[in-house]
C-alpha cells in the first residue's frame, strides 16, 4: 500500500506540473487526471467480483508487476525524447485500468485477516502509511521536476511497483474458506448481490453518497494545485510538492490518531465530521492569496480528510459479510471512481473562471450536498457500522 500510494501521489503532482508546462492548459491537466482515475469507476464492481472469486494475493502481485512494466516504458519514452501528450494519456489510462485493483483487493485482504475488534486499528495503520505517501510522493515529484525531469518519476514507478510485486507474491496469505461462496452464478447476479446489500444498509448507502460527493467536488482540487501554485501563489515545482506534502502530513497524524482512539460507536460521526472539515479547508485554500497562508490550511485539511478516508473503508468492511465483501467494496470503488468526472468539471471551470474560482465553487457545492445528505439521514450520526 505504501509503495503503490507513494507512486500515485508522485505521479499526480509530477504529471500535473508536466502537462501544464507542456500545454499551458488546466483543462488538459484535468483530462489526464480523468484518464488516470476513471477506470476505478468503470471497473470497480468488476474487480470486486473478481476479488471474490480469485486468489487476491496473485491478483495484487500480477497487477503491480504489470504497472512496473508500464512505468518503465513511459520512462524510456521520456529519455528518448519522443514523449508526447497522447503517450501520457495512454499511459495514464493503462495505469488506471491495472491500478483499479489496488483499493478493492488490498482492503478486502485486510478484512480477511483482521477480526472486527482490530479493524479500526488495521485500517488506521493502512491509511497512515497511505497518507505518509502523500508527504513523500509530492516532495519527490517536486524535487524530480526541479532537477532531473519527469522521467525520474516514471522510473521511480517502475522500481516501486516492482518492489510491490515482490512483496505481494511473497506474502503468507491464505485464501479464506468463505471467499467465493455464493459466487458460482453469473456475473450480473453476483454484482447485483453486492448492490442489494448496499441498498439494504442505510449506513453503507449514506457512506456511498458522501463518497461520491467528496470525489466529485472535493478531491478534484488536487489536480488544480499545480495550476494555483504557478498562477496565484507564484511558486515552483518544489514548493508545490511541499504544499501537497503538508496535506499528507496532516492526514498521517489524523490516521494515527484514529488507529489509536476510534471506537465503533463513533465511526459515522468521525466520517461525517472529516468530510465537512475537508471541504471547508479546500474552500479556504482556494481563497488563500499566499503560499504561507495556504500551508497551514492544507495541514488542517489533511487532518480532516483522514477521518473521511479511514472511516469510509472501516464502515463498509464491518457492515458487509465476508463472502460478498469484495463486491460491496467494488461498489464503493465505483463511487470513488466518480472522481475523474470531477477532474473534468474543475478543469473546464478553470478554463472559464480560473483555477481558484473553480475550486471555490466545487468545494461550496460539495459542502452543501454533504450537509443536505446528513440532514436527510440524521440517524447516520447516531449509528455505527455493525461488526460482522
Amino acid at each position: 500500500g505504501l509503495l503503490s500510494r507513494t507512486m500515485h501521489w508522485l505521479e499526480t503532482v509530477a504529471l500535473g506540473i508536466f502537462v501544464f508546462e507542456l500545454t499551458g492548459s488546466p483543462f488538459w491537466v484535468g483530462v489526464v487526471g480523468f484518464l488516470r482515475l476513471v477506470p476505478m469507476f468503470i471497473f470497480g464492481p468488476v474487480v470486486g467480483l473478481i476479488a471474490d472469486r480469485m486468489n487476491r494475493k496473485i491478483l495484487m502481485g500480477s497487477s503491480m508487476a504489470t504497472l512496473a512494466c508500464v512505468y518503465a516504458i513511459m520512462g524510456f519514452l521520456v529519455v528518448s525524447g519522443g514523449i508526447q501528450l497522447w503517450h501520457i494519456c495512454i499511459g495514464a489510462t493503462v495505469a488506471g485500468v491495472v491500478g483499479s485493483t489496488d483499493y478493492v483487493v488490498r482492503r478486502a485482504m485486510i478484512g480477511d485477516v483482521v477480526d472486527s475488534d482490530g479493524i479500526s486499528t488495521a485500517i488506521g495503520i493502512d491509511m497512515a502509511t497511505s497518507n505518509f505517501s502523500r508527504v513523500i510522493g509530492p516532495l519527490g515529484a517536486g524535487a524530480f521536476l526541479a532537477t532531473i525531469g519527469v522521467q525520474a518519476a516514471y522510473f521511480s514507478g517502475a522500481v516501486l511497483f516492482g518492489m510491490g510485486a515482490i512483496l505481494a507474491f511473497s506474502m503468507p496469505y491464505v485464501v479464506s474458506p468463505l471467499q467465493g461462496t455464493g459466487a458460482s452464478s453469473g456475473y450480473f447476479s453476483n454484482l447485483s448481490a453486492g448492490l442489494r446489500h448496499v441498498r439494504a444498509d442505510r449506513i453503507i448507502i449514506v457512506t456511498i453518497i458522501i463518497t461520491m460527493v467528496m470525489n466529485l467536488f472535493g478531491f478534484p482540487y488536487q489536480h488544480m494545485v499545480p495550476v494555483i501554485g504557478a498562477e496565484t501563489l507564484e511558486v515552483g515545482p518544489l514548493l508545490v510538492g511541499i504544499l501537497l506534502a503538508t496535506e499528507g502530513l496532516g492526514a498521517t497524524m489524523g490516521s494515527l490518531m484514529i488507529a489509536l482512539k476510534a471506537r465503533p460507536s463513533g465511526y459515522t460521526r468521525v466520517y461525517a465530521t472529516g468530510s465537512i472539515g475537508f471541504l471547508a479547508a479546500i474552500f479556504l485554500f482556494s481563497l488563500s492569496p499566499s503560499f504561507w497562508m495556504a500551508l497551514p490550511i492544507m495541514v488542517i485539511g489533511g487532518f480532516a480528510m483522514s477521518g473521511f478516508a479511514t472511516m469510509q473503508s472501516i464502515i463498509v468492511i464491518t457492515s458487509a459479510p465476508m463472502e460478498i465483501r469484495g463486491r460491496v467494496l467494488g461498489v464503493l470503488a465505483a463511487a470513488i471512481g466518480t472522481g475523474p468526472f470531477g477532474a473534468l468539471i474543475v478543469g473546464s471551470l478553470a478554463v472559464i473562471w480560473g483555477a481558484n474560482s473553480a475550486v471555490t465553487a466545487m468545494a461550496a457545492v460539495g459542502f452543501v450536498l454533504t450537509t443536505l445528505t446528513l440532514l436527510m439521514w440524521p440517524s447516520f450520526l447516531r449509528n455505527s457500522a455493525s461488526p460482522d
